[in-house]
């Protein structure tokens, strides 16, 4: 290669032509073969149209770049892996249809008998997700870090045959070495201890810090490597769940990671406001599922019997479902079950998102839903740690404003709660926000919760929220400077492939 770029030189100086214009030419030329090679394989990965016009467009004007973007972020490997995965699942439920369950808690029960709109998500969800709606659950939320690892370090203390811990951030700090060190000492007691982080979120996880851990006979595993012989540097397609299960009685899941942050110790993300649930009863069942089968898929470890499924009895009043969604998924089982609750609700519908980039059919459904007079609150972070996703959102406000939705971004500190209720009868809390990263590209688990009782705090936390929320106006949208309003729209065009 060297000996014929020589000869070009010489060939260009023989000819009076420079060096500089023969290598604009060589890397021009370059970036259009580029180009004329991946589209077609952008085109043929049948994504979203709006995500494909976006990928087609980054690499026509911007080859090398695109190249380098499509190659980290765009290329969707999932379809190579999704066998093994649908392969797993599918041996995991069919272990467990041999196994006891909870015999006084029927699974769907008298689903014509639960008021609208629940009544139709609920369907919805069962037909996109297999995931019964399930009685005889007991539930809390939580709406800071330090109630919530509280409960959940109680819950670890107090497990007797096993403890299952997912997360997708899991820092080497304060907190994460006090979950460890809780996760060492069961481990030495004799209970099955397994920590499961994803590979980027986790990356802090080192072999120094696990030592503890693995020397008193914890287990562990990293979703998705970036190094080793099953590499995988994407920052697409990462676990982004989070979830506790300990004893397959007691189950923790929502939107909070394992970090210093979420208690507020860093000042540069204080104070921390987030949501977690506890779950107590028959529905911890599924978030076992969702654990073992990540688990599976990562360690090759099978945790199908009965030692990790054994019945639990009904001990509260929640009607309760778990979603899992995620790109080796036939359906968008969160983004689905979003877009029906939004179009099955009739009278409020309150929403908190720390990343809010909607697709068209989310999109369409909120504006839908204020045409109808539905009462749409859509609360959002005033400061975000992403920024340029922040950007793409506030490009919807004005469209949403004119419809008639209610915008509102948190003064202080960061937002990172991912909830919905919806007509004060049907309520989400989970790791899914709303936005293409977690409807397409992620796996996700949220938990559906049906019942006033539960829908009405979810309210007052919301309501109690906006008090420290600003309201956004339709003038202060259409008063932005010229430049905001630009860096909006142009964040706006990548909103595809954030």
């Amino acid at each position: 290669m060297a000996r014929g770029l020589a000869l070009c030189y010489h060939a260009a100086m023989l000819e009076g032509i420079s060096w500089a214009y023969v290598v604009t030419l060589a890397t021009t030329m370059g970036g259009y073969v580029l180009a004329f090679l991946l589209i077609p394989r952008v085109v043929l990965d049948r994504r979203e149209a709006g995500a494909t016009f976006a990928w087609v467009l980054i690499i026509l004007f911007l080859p090398y770049l695109g190249a380098l973007a499509f190659l980290f972020l765009g290329r969707n490997r999932i379809r190579r892996r999704s066998r093994r995965r649908l392969e797993i699942r599918a041996d995991l439920k069919r272990s467990l249809q041999g196994l006891p369950t909870s015999p006084d808690c029927p699974l769907n029960p008298k689903l014509e008998e639960l008021p609208e709109p629940g009544r139709d998500i609920a369907r919805v969800a069962v037909g996109v997700s297999q995931s019964p709606l399930m009685p005889g659950n007991r539930t809390e939320v939580y709406i800071d870090a330090d109630h919530a690892y509280q409960r959940m370090q109680e819950a670890i203390e107090g497990a007797r045959r096993h403890v299952h811990l997912m997360s997708y951030i899991y820092r080497a700090d304060k907190a994460g070495r006090r979950f460890r060190d809780l996760l060492v000492d069961k481990a030495r007691q004799g209970v099955e201890t397994r920590l499961l982080v994803d590979a980027i979120g986790g990356s802090e996880v080192t072999r120094r810090f696990l030592q503890p851990l693995l020397a008193a006979g914890g287990k562990f595993g990293r979703f998705m490597p970036v190094f080793g012989g099953r590499a995988h540097f994407r920052p697409n397609l990462r676990n982004h769940r989070k979830i506790l299960v300990v004893d397959n009685e007691l189950g923790f899941a929502g939107g909070m990671n394992i970090g210093d942050e979420y208690q507020g110790r860093k000042i540069k993300f204080a104070p921390w406001r987030d949501t977690h649930l506890r779950l107590q009863g028959p529905a911890v069942r599924r978030l076992q599922e969702v654990f073992s089968e990540d688990w599976r898929y990562t360690t090759g470890e099978s945790l199908a019997d009965a030692v990790h499924f054994s019945p639990v009895t009904a001990c509260g009043p929640d009607l309760v479902q778990v979603v899992d969604s995620g790109p080796d998924h036939d359906h968008q089982t969160i983004h689905t079950v979003f877009f029906t609750a939004l179009n099955e609700a009739n009278h409020r519908v309150y929403i908190t998102t720390p990343y809010f980039v909607p697709d068209q059919p989310i999109l369409l459904a909120l504006k839908a839903a204020a045409w109808r007079g539905v009462d749409v609150r859509l609360l959002v972070p005033g400061r975000s740690d992403m920024w340029l996703v922040q950007l793409a959102g506030r490009s919807f406000y004005q469209e949403l404003l004119d419809t008639g939705v209610k915008i509102y971004e948190l003064r202080q500190g960061i937002l990172h709660a991912k909830t919905m209720v919806i007509d004060g009868v049907w309520s989400t809390i989970g790791s899914a926000n709303m936005d293409m990263r977690s409807f397409r590209l992620n796996f996700e688990v949220n938990v559906l919760v049906f019942g006033a009782e539960f829908a009405h705090r979810m309210e007052e936390i919301f309501l109690r929220d906006l008090d420290n929320s600003r309201p956004i106006t339709l003038e202060s949208c259409r008063q932005r400077p010229r430049r905001a309003r630009m860096a909006e729209s142009l964040s706006r065009m990548l909103s595809p492939v954030l």
